[in-house]
C-alpha cells in the first residue's frame, strides 16, 4: 500500500512538472515582438509622435501599406492621435533595413532607414510618412 502511494506522489510530481515547464514555455514566446502595441521592442521599426523618440510610438513589426487606418497606441505624449501624417521622428530595432514613403502603399518620396538608426524626420518626411516597409517595396 505504501509503494502505491509513493508512486501516485511521484507520478504526480513528473505530471505538475512537465505542466510548469509547458507553461514557461508558453510564457517566453508570449513577450516576443508583435508589434503595434505602443512599445518598441527588439525586431521592430517605431514611428514617435515627437522628435527625439518623444512621445507615444507605433511599433512595426511587419509592414503596413497604409496608416490612415492606424492610430498611436499609449502611453506616451500622442496617444490616441492618427499615425498617417503625423510622425516626427523614428527608430529602427530590427535587423533589417526599412523604407518609409509619404504616400501610402509606396507612393511619394522614399527614404531607407538602416539597422539601428534613429534620428527625427527630416523635413521633407516630417508628418508626411504614410506607409512603412521592411522590405524595398518597388
Amino acid at each position: 500500500m505504501q509503494r502505491t502511494a509513493l508512486r501516485r506522489v511521484a507520478a504526480t510530481a513528473i505530471a505538475l512538472a512537465a505542466l510548469g515547464a509547458g507553461a514557461l514555455a508558453t510564457a517566453g514566446s508570449a513577450s516576443a515582438a508583435t508589434g503595434k502595441n505602443g512599445y518598441l521592442e527588439s525586431g521592430e521599426f517605431g514611428l514617435y509622435y515627437n522628435s527625439y523618440q518623444g512621445g507615444a510610438v507605433f511599433d512595426l513589426y511587419v509592414s503596413d501599406d497604409n496608416f490612415d487606418d492606424d492610430w498611436f497606441p499609449g502611453p506616451g505624449n500622442g496617444a490616441g492621435q492618427k499615425v498617417n501624417d503625423n510622425t516626427a521622428s523614428y527608430r529602427n530595432a530590427d535587423s533589417n533595413t526599412w523604407w518609409v514613403y509619404t504616400d501610402a502603399y509606396a507612393g511619394g518620396v522614399e527614404g531607407s532607414l538602416p539597422v539601428g538608426y534613429s534620428g527625427n524626420a527630416s523635413t521633407t518626411f516630417k508628418n508626411q510618412i504614410s506607409s512603412a516597409y521592411y522590405y524595398k517595396a518597388r
